[in-house]
This record gives C-alpha cells, structure tokens and sequence, in this order.
C-alpha cells in the first residue's frame, strides 16, 4: 500500500508510541478524511493534532477504511485477527518501504534475532565510507515514516533499516536487499510459537530477487526452511574469507561481531560497493566502528574491574555470544528478567564448563530457572554450582563486585527482556549505571 491510497480515507491508528505518531503525521499529510488513534494508555487530546479523534477502545477503528498497527501489537491477539477481518491492517514499515521501493531507492533491510542493530549500522558505515551516502532507521531508531516525510532520503542515498520480528511480520512485497544475522527462539509470547517467529521474522524477504538476502551462517538452516534457498547467498560467496580478514572490527569484541562485519561487507557489495576501489576507506570504518550502546558496552571500572552493559542482550544464545567476547577474563555474569519460557539448559551448561572462570548473579524472574539450571549442570559434573540468586539488581551488584577479582569483568546480560521490573533496556542501563556511580566506580 502506498500513501497516496490514504487520501479520503479514515485511518485508524493502533498504538500511539514512536511509529504510532509517524503514523498520524503520514496519514494526515497523505490527506486522510479523518484520523483515529487507538491506544491502552488513551492519549492526552491536547496532544494529538486538530481533528484526530483518541480513545483506547479497539472497537473505534472498526469504522475505519485503513488501520496502521503499531509493532508492538501483535496480529495473533483476539481483536488484532477480529479487525483484520472487517478491514485493512497495514503497519508504518510496510507503507514506507513501499514507498521508497516505487522511488528507487536503494534499500537494506537488516533482520536477525542478535546482530541486526550492530550489522545495519556497520553497513551503514560501510556504505558511506565507500561514497555511498546512507541513512540508517527502523527498529534502530528512527521511525521509516518520519524519514520519508522528512525528505531525509534524497537523490543518491541510499537506506539501511533494522528491522525487528514485529516489523517484518508486516511487510508485504519488500523487492530490496537483504541480510540475515542470526535466528534463535525469541518473543514467542508475540509470535505465538518458534515456527511463527521464524516465518514473521523472515517474511519482509520473501518478495526479494534469487541472490539478494546475505545470510550468517548461524542462520542459514533455520532461513532455508522458510524462504526459497535461492534468495541466499553466504558472506564467503561474495566477499572470500581471506578478503574479508582484512577488515578487522578493533572495537566490536567476539567472534559474533566478527561475523556481522562479514554480513554487512558481503550486503554491501551486493549493493554495488567496490571493495578493491574503496577497501582503504571500507577498513578504516570498520575498524573505528565502536559497540552501539547498550551492547557489550563498557560503562564503569572500579578496583580494575569493568563493568559491561549489554542490556539488549535478551536470548540465551546472545549471552554465550558475550561470554565467548570475554573468554580471556574471569567474568561475573548478571541475568535475568521477563520470563518468555525460553530454555537456560545450553547456557547453564556452558557456564560450568568455563570452570569457575565464570560465576552468575540471578535476578528475577528467570533468573530462579537459571539458577536451577546451573545447579542441574553443576551436579552432571560434580563440582559446587557457580551461582547466587538475589532479588533484584542493587543486590546482584554488590554480589557481583564481590565475587569478581581485578581484571575481571561484571557483565550485564539478562538473557531475558527487562519489562518486569523496568520500562525498557534503557531503564535498566541507567539504573545499572547509577548503582555503580553510586559504588564508586568511574564511568568511562
């Protein structure tokens, strides 16, 4: 769908957060007939635009010829599946990659359960180091509707978007390129189940040309159950593993981020960038490229220990990606948070195999199932259980300054998302960071 089919209609719009209001703004400037804003928490009237009508009633944008659903709201709930009956359920990322698609303009989109933020963003750079002007929006950011009404795209640039499983489960018809980071269980709260999430995750590529999505090699299996293989294409099948050594990442700890580099060089030259004419400037972006925040990012050190914050880290399979980026320190591991039903065994396990070099400070909620699952692997091989539950992070804090000699490192990595106690991984970060401001140590 393309913006200009809004004029004279009535659009609703489902959720009023970040792209709930880029979704307003399009659709009044479309020229909507009437808009109306739908959201649990109704928003305040003096802050919406003249004649935009607000509530928190679903029941409303059944009226509706459009309705724009924010990710956030997944399909799958009751009401979701009852509108999408009566009318027309679109999302923001659908209605501005169409846009730009029928502008020609050069699009990336990044997807993965880990690594989409950092590999969109490296590709990003990547493209602008080799003359290729980019912005770079979606999930990262910056809503794609806003770009698009801002004129932030203009002749010669081109686009990178991260995009989440939310996003991707409602983009129809993308024709752009692709990349693929990694793919583990994740949201399944949202999605309903692991096959759904796989099959929303990857959906935003299923109108793409043979060749055109870059996938990891983590991810390859799981992408050729749900997509044509035909429309993959490995990193090394591009850019050859001996040329792509050459472009180290000085600042992006783990072998992890190893492989978005190559993710992102192999998408980028399948873009059309010419890694022999513009390798000296491509290598020294990525070699000054930093950890975006919030991921494996040092914050604070105090008596020679670092403190990491890697909040965005909610799987199971990003923490043993963290663990693997500090194998060379003793490191103090605090996890936990919203409980999704996600399994602990293979983390549990991978912790009491590092041999006391690894030690885990729980929080709740998962941090119980956790802590039960490094006893269980404890027990297999007999050796005293490497863990401490606590109730809550000021206390996981002091256990873990405690535990961690110098050198070590105190790595923050929930392993689960933080909305139980917190509003978002932000919160979390700030809260982490005042705790250890408040300890004495030093921000860096």
């Amino acid at each position: 769908m393309r913006l200009a089919e809004l004029a004279g209609r009535r659009v609703g719009v489902w959720g009023h957060g970040r792209e709930g209001r880029a979704a307003v703004r399009a659709a009044l400037a479309s020229g909507a007939a009437g808009v109306v804003v739908v959201d649990a928490a109704p928003p305040d009237p003096a802050q919406l635009p003249p004649g935009v009508e607000g509530g928190a009633d679903v029941a409303a944008l059944t009226g509706c010829d459009v309705v724009v659903r924010s990710p956030g709201i997944s399909p799958y709930r009751e009401e979701a599946r009852a509108l999408a009956a009566r009318t027309t359920v679109t999302s923001g990322t659908g209605l501005a990659l169409a846009e730009f698609g029928a502008r020609g303009v050069p699009t990336l989109c990044v997807t993965g359960t880990k690594g989409k933020s950092t590999t969109s963003a490296l590709a990003a750079a990547v493209l602008a180091a080799a003359g290729r002007p980019a912005v770079h929006a979606g999930n990262i950011g910056t809503p794609l509707l806003d770009v698009l009404l801002d004129g932030a795209v203009g002749d010669g640039t081109s686009l990178v978007v991260e995009v989440s499983s939310y996003q991707a489960a409602a983009v129809d018809d993308f024709a752009g390129w692709g990349a693929i980071t990694s793919l583990a269980p994740e949201h399944l709260d949202w999605h309903g189940g692991v096959e759904a999430y796989y099959r929303d995750k990857l959906h935003v590529f299923a109108g793409c040309a043979p060749g055109s999505v870059v996938v990891g090699p983590q991810a390859r299996t799981i992408a050729e159950r749900y997509l044509e293989p035909s429309l993959l294409v490995d990193p090394g099948d591009v850019v050859p593993a001996a040329e792509a050594a050459g472009f180290r990442p000085e600042h992006l700890p783990g072998v992890h981020n190893v492989a978005n580099v190559h993710v992102a060089l192999a998408a980028c030259v399948r873009m059309g960038v010419d890694l022999t004419a513009t390798g000296d400037a491509v290598r020294a972006a990525v070699g000054g490229f930093r950890a975006l925040p919030h991921r494996l990012a040092p914050v604070a050190t105090r008596d020679g220990v670092t403190f990491v914050d890697d909040t965005l880290s909610t799987t199971p399979v990003s923490v043993l990606a963290a663990l693997e980026a500090f194998a060379a320190r003793p490191v103090t591991l605090i996890a936990g948070g919203q409980d999704r039903g996600l399994d602990y065994t293979e983390l549990a396990r991978a912790v009491v195999a590092r041999e006391g070099a690894v030690r885990v400070v729980t929080v709740p909620d998962t941090g119980a199932r956790l802590a039960a699952d490094v006893r269980a692997a404890a027990a297999d091989r007999r050796v005293e259980p490497p863990v401490i539950e606590t109730t809550g992070l000021p206390e996981a804090v002091v256990e873990a300054v405690r535990a961690t000699p110098s050198g070590g490192v105190v790595l923050l990595s929930p392993g689960a998302p933080s909305y139980n106690r917190y509003r978002n991984y932000e919160e979390l970060a700030r809260t982490y960071e005042q705790i250890l401001r408040d300890a004495g140590a030093r921000a860096v």
